[in-house]
């Protein structure tokens, strides 16, 4: 587990003009795990990760970094109230074996935001990072809560829902809905090379969901 410092290998202005990263939010192996107290919905964990991994190969392709981040926490109420499934240093807090892993930085946070972490935040900003994808863990807590950092930062903030996972269908909506309403644009794994092409695309995620809440 590495708290990150910027590398030759993390120096990717040149290779990316547009500004765009993915950033892959806490796919930790106890969260993909449906024997721990705190999990993501086992029945969408295959769609899950292989809608994340094409979405990484498609970043990795296109020569367009990949972030991830995995959780640590220290605080010993946290820790106790979730049965250590992120605790520092703890087992199974490594990013899941299902999941593809291109580069040998990982951020670390203990906060919600992943952008809190100051490392992770100064790569983006000397690297000319404009435009941040968000995929991962969970829906109604981190990648919200990114989210919503991302959109404050003046980031233009896009989350590939599909590549995101949550506790259940309808906390993954809500959350989704809530970031769109914040300013995110939602799309789907399957629009990454229209969008990242700079392409239009005529998707209205609040639009075709919101009845369903």
């Amino acid at each position: 587990m590495i708290t990150a410092a910027l590398t030759a290998e993390n120096s990717i202005t040149a290779q990316n003009p547009n500004g765009k990263a993915l950033l892959v939010i806490d796919v930790q192996e106890n969260l993909l795990d449906a024997r721990s107290r705190l999990h993501m919905d086992p029945t969408a964990v295959p769609t899950f990760t292989s809608n994340l991994n094409r979405s990484i190969a498609f970043f990795k392709t296109n020569q367009l970094p990949v972030i991830y981040t995995v959780n640590e926490w220290t605080n010993p109420i946290l820790n106790l109230l979730t049965g250590n499934v992120c605790k520092k240093g703890g087992k199974g807090t490594g990013i899941h074996n299902k999941v593809n892993v291109v580069t040998t930085t990982i951020y670390t946070k203990s906060k919600m935001n992943a952008l809190t972490n100051k490392q992770l935040f100064r790569f983006l900003k000397e690297n000319q990072i404009t435009e941040l994808y968000i995929s991962g863990l969970f829906a109604e807590a981190c990648v919200r809560g990114t989210a919503r950092g991302a959109i404050r930062e003046k980031f233009n903030t896009i989350i590939i829902e599909d590549a995101v996972g949550s506790k259940s269908t309808k906390k993954k909506l809500a959350s989704l809905l809530q970031c769109e309403r914040k300013g995110a644009n939602i799309i789907s794994s399957d629009q990454l090379a229209d969008h990242v092409g700079d392409k239009t695309i005529s998707h209205n995620f609040l639009t075709a969901n919101e009845r369903i809440l």
